[in-house]
C-alpha cells in the first residue's frame, strides 16, 4: 500500500461543487513520497510512448483493468478525504470499491466520443438527478502532468446542460485528481503532442445496498496472486472496501480465518479478527 497520506483536507466548498457541477478537480492532491510511490508503480504497469512507439496498440490507446498486475497500483487510493467525500455525496457510511482502470493515450489517439456519462455501462437503472445516493463516485487520477494537448479528458457542468462548447479541459499538474458522478457529461479528446503519453488511473466508490450498480467484479479474483498478495497487506476497515465482512461477521471461525490466512498471506497479521466459536 501507499505511505503516509499528505495532509490535504476537503471541506464544504469542494463537496457544493461536486453537488452543484458534477465534478470537483484537486489539483496536486497527492504529493511527496506517496506520489513517488504511485509514479514508479504505475510505470511498472504502463508503457511510455517511447516504448510503443515502433508497435504501437490499436487505436494508439491501452487499458489495464484491475487488480492491474501491481500489487502497489491494486491497492485501492484509501486517502481518508476522499473516503469521507464519498461517503458524504452517498448519503452513506457503508461503501465499496465497483471497479477500477488505469489508460494511456498515445500521440496521435484521435477517439471519437460526442459525449456521454457512465450510466449506461455500470448500473441497471436509469439517471436520476434527485437523489444522488443512486448514483457512484470516480476518482480519476493523474499521477503525471496532463498538458492542454495530451488528451484531457472534457468536462461539462450539471448547469451548462451537455454543451461541449463550455467543457473544461482535465489539463492538471502531477498528483491530481478529478472526482465526478456516472451523470457528469464528459468526452475524451484528441493526443496533439508528438511526444509523451497521458497515463490516468481511475476507481470507483459505489454504496453497499445497491448491487445493482458496479462496471466490474473482482469477485473472480480470490486466487489472482496480485489480488491476493494486496488483499493481505490490507487492514480489516480497507478489506470491506472490496466487499469482505467486517470483523465481528460470523463467517469467522478458526477453520475461516486459517484457510483466509492460507489464500491472503498476511490477512490477520494485525490481530482484528477473532474466531466466534
Amino acid at each position: 500500500m501507499c505511505p503516509v497520506h499528505p495532509q490535504q483536507t476537503l471541506g464544504d466548498d469542494h463537496f457544493d461543487h461536486l453537488v452543484e457541477h458534477g465534478f470537483v478537480i484537486l489539483p496536486a492532491f497527492i504529493q511527496g513520497e506517496e506520489l513517488a510511490t504511485l509514479q514508479a508503480a504505475q510505470r511498472r504497469v504502463l508503457k511510455s510512448w517511447e516504448q510503443v512507439k515502433e508497435n504501437p496498440p490499436s487505436g494508439l490507446a491501452e487499458a489495464v483493468t484491475f487488480p492491474y498486475g501491481d500489487t502497489v497500483m491494486a491497492g485501492l487510493f484509501p486517502h481518508p478525504e476522499l473516503l469521507k467525500l464519498g461517503r458524504r455525496y452517498l448519503k452513506t457510511e457503508k461503501v465499496f470499491f465497483i471497479g477500477g482502470t488505469m489508460l494511456t493515450r498515445y500521440p496521435g489517439c484521435n477517439p471519437v466520443d460526442p459525449g456521454h456519462i457512465d450510466n449506461g455501462n455500470n448500473s441497471l437503472l436509469p439517471m436520476t438527478r434527485t437523489a444522488r445516493e443512486y448514483s457512484q463516485l470516480t476518482f480519476w487520477i493523474h499521477l503525471e502532468e496532463v498538458g492542454v494537448d495530451q488528451a484531457p479528458l472534457m468536462l461539462v457542468s450539471h448547469k451548462d446542460n451537455r454543451d461541449n462548447s463550455k467543457a473544461i479541459p482535465l489539463a492538471c499538474p502531477a498528483g491530481s485528481v478529478l472526482v465526478f458522478t456516472n451523470y457528469t457529461w464528459h468526452f475524451a479528446s484528441k493526443y496533439l503532442r508528438p511526444d509523451g503519453q497521458r497515463f490516468s488511473w481511475g476507481f470507483m466508490l459505489g454504496r453497499v445496498d445497491h448491487p445493482f450498480e458496479g462496471l466490474t467484479s473482482y469477485t473472480a479474483m480470490g486466487q489472482n496472486p496480485i489480488f491476493s498478495k494486496m488483499i493481505g497487506g490490507l487492514s480489516a476497515e480497507d478489506r470491506q472496501l472490496f466487499r469482505f465482512p467486517p470483523p465481528n461477521d460470523a463467517y469467522y471461525t478458526k477453520e475461516t480465518l486459517a484457510a483466509l490466512e492460507q489464500q491472503y498471506p498476511g490477512w490477520n497479521a494485525r490481530g482484528e479478527y477473532s474466531p466466534v466459536d
